[in-house]
C-alpha cells in the first residue's frame, strides 16, 4: 500500500469521535509478503506511544470484502451479547469504511502476547503448562459461547452446512468408498443433532492458539480473527479445532517441512497421547452444553478436518497446498475409536 493510502487512513480516523486530535503513523508489521488472497494489516501508532492503538485490515482482493463485512458484523454482535465481558476478550470495532476504493475494517488493538509466539515447540511437550492451557481454553470457549445463546425466532432456520462441505471435499480429494460413507454418516449425524435445537450460538469458526492472546494486564485469553464466525446450533467446529491445531503445532521438527501425510500421522499420534488426559480434561473444562449441540469426539474431529480442508476453496476460490494436510488428518482419524 502507498503512503497516500495510509495518509487517507489517518485523515479518516481523525473524523471519528475520540480520535479528532490524534496523530497516527501506520505500519504493516506482518512478516514476509501476504498471499494474494489474504488481508494486509496495518497497526496505527499514536505519537510517542510504543504500542499500537488501532488495527486496520484491508483485503488484497476485492472479492474478499465479504469476509471483512462478516468480521465487522460478528464483532458488533459479540460486543452487544457479551456486555462487560467483551472488553476482556475482544477487539472493538471502530469503523468499516472505504478508503481509496479499498474496504477497510478498523478495530482497537489488543494488548497482549500471542500464544503463537509465546508457546513455541518447546512448550508443547511440557505437560502441566499444556494441561493448564487446555483447561483454560475450554473454559474460555464455554464462557464466550454461552454469552451468545439466543432463542430462534419464529420460522428461523439455522441449517447445518456440512453437506455442502462434504460435497466439496468429495470433489477436491477423490475419497475412498469408506471415506465417502463416513462423510455421509457425518452429515446425517450433524443434521440429526442440530434439528431439535431451539437456540443458536455464535461460534468463532477458527478457535486455535494462533488466534489467542494473553492479555498483558488482566491475564485472560483474548480471541482474534472473526472472519469465519457464524451463527450455528453446534459448537463442535470451535471445540475440536483447538486440539487439532495444537497437535499439528506439536509435531517433531523433522516432520514440519516433510510430506503432508507424514506430518498428519505424527499429529494423530500426538492426539492419541493427549486423549489419555489432556483432551478429556479439555472437554470436561468446556462441559456439556444444554441448549446447543456438541458432536462426540471422533465425529467432531472428523468434521473439523473436512471444514478446514475445503474452507479456502469455498470461501476464496483458492486451493492452498497446506490444506492437503487436513485430508490426511481426516483419513488417519477414521481409525479413531468410536
Amino acid at each position: 500500500m502507498t503512503d497516500a493510502f495510509t495518509n487517507a487512513l489517518s485523515n479518516f480516523v481523525s473524523t471519528l469521535k475520540g480520535f479528532e486530535s490524534a496523530s497516527f503513523q501506520w505500519m504493516s508489521l506482518a512478516p514476509g509478503i501476504p498471499e494474494f488472497d489474504e488481508n494486509v494489516i496495518f497497526f496505527g501508532f499514536e505519537a510517542h506511544r510504543a504500542d499500537p492503538s488501532l488495527v486496520a485490515k484491508t483485503p488484497r482482493l476485492p472479492q474478499n470484502q465479504a469476509a471483512l463485512q462478516v468480521e465487522h458484523d460478528r464483532l458488533v454482535e459479540l460486543w452487544r451479547l457479551l456486555g462487560d465481558e467483551a472488553e476482556q476478550r475482544l477487539q472493538k470495532v471502530i469503523a468499516l469504511t472505504m478508503i481509496q476504493g479499498q474496504p477497510v475494517l478498523i478495530t482497537t488493538f489488543l494488548q497482549g502476547k500471542s500464544l503463537l509466539r509465546v508457546f513455541r515447540k518447546s512448550f508443547w511437550p511440557s505437560g502441566e503448562n499444556l494441561f493448564a492451557l487446555f483447561a483454560e481454553a475450554g473454559q474460555t470457549l464455554r464462557k464466550v459461547v454461552d454469552c451468545t445463546i439466543t432463542p430462534l425466532e419464529a420460522g428461523e432456520v439455522i441449517p447445518s452446512d456440512f453437506s455442502n462441505l462434504a460435497a466439496k471435499y468429495k470433489q477436491m480429494y477423490a475419497p475412498t468408498s469408506r471415506e465417502i460413507q463416513e462423510l455421509d454418516d457425518l452429515a446425517e449425524e450433524m443434521s440429526r443433532l442440530a434439528l431439535p435445537g431451539m437456540h443458536k450460538i455464535l461460534i468463532q469458526g477458527d478457535f486455535w492458539h494462533g488466534n489467542m492472546l494473553r492479555n498483558s494486564q488482566h491475564g485472560q485469553l483474548m480471541l482474534l480473527d472473526w472472519q469465519y464466525a457464524r451463527w450455528s446450533k453446534d459448537v463442535s467446529l470451535d471445540l475440536y479445532m483447538f486440539p487439532l491445531a495444537g497437535a499439528l503445532a506439536a509435531v517433531p521438527k523433522r516432520f514440519v517441512n516433510g510430506p503432508a501425510e507424514a506430518r498428519a500421522q505424527a499429529a494423530i499420534h500426538i492426539l492419541y497421547a493427549w486423549n489419555k488426559r489432556m483432551i478429556p480434561e479439555y472437554l470436561n473444562a468446556f462441559g456439556q452444553p444444554k441448549l446447543y449441540a456438541k458432536l462426540p469426539l471422533r465425529s467432531g474431529l472428523l468434521a473439523c478436518c473436512v471444514e478446514n480442508a475445503v474452507r479456502a476453496s469455498l470461501n476464496r476460490d483458492s486451493d492452498k497446498p497446506q490444506d492437503l494436510i487436513w485430508k490426511f488428518m481426516f483419513s488417519s482419524l477414521l481409525d479413531w475409536p468410536k
